[in-house]
């Protein structure tokens, strides 16, 4: 028999009908093969999803804490320039009231120093008078 000849007869149905059970067994493994890199690759992309799942809550927390720093700057400016203006306006005015009240009250002293000066002269006036009057009375009394 030849090396390249197949043999002939039952032994060569059996080389056949093992040649056919190992290429649908070699088929069989290459899918599983494929399979499995198919599967390896699902379970890394997978993975990588799963931590960037757990990474997005950091950074949403950043990304808002950052929007939110960025909206209220202006805000709070803006409210502070509000509130700066009204306490100059009311600055202004309590300066304004504050003078006012000195005047007020510089003309309150003036009066009340004129009519102390006034009840002081009505007062001496009326007690000379009363003076003369007792006098008289008393000259009166005196000589009758």
């Amino acid at each position: 028999m030849d090396a390249h000849t197949p043999p002939s007869g039952p032994r060569s149905k059996l080389d056949l009908l093992y040649h056919e059970v190992l290429g649908e067994v070699a088929g069989l493994v290459d899918r599983l093969e494929a399979v499995t890199r198919t599967l390896d690759v699902a379970q890394q992309q997978m993975q990588t999803m799963s931590e960037t799942q757990q990474m997005l809550p950091q950074q949403l927390s950043r990304h808002l804490s950052a929007t939110l720093e960025t909206a209220a700057k202006p805000v709070n400016q803006q409210l502070q320039q509000a509130i700066q203006a009204m306490l100059n306006d009311t600055g202004s005015r309590l300066d304004q009231l504050s003078r006012e009240s000195a005047q007020y009250a510089h003309i309150a002293h003036q009066s009340a120093r004129r009519m102390a000066t006034i009840a002081l002269a009505v007062g001496g006036a009326a007690g000379v008078l009363g003076g003369l009057l007792a006098g008289l009375a008393l000259g009166k009394f005196l000589i009758s």
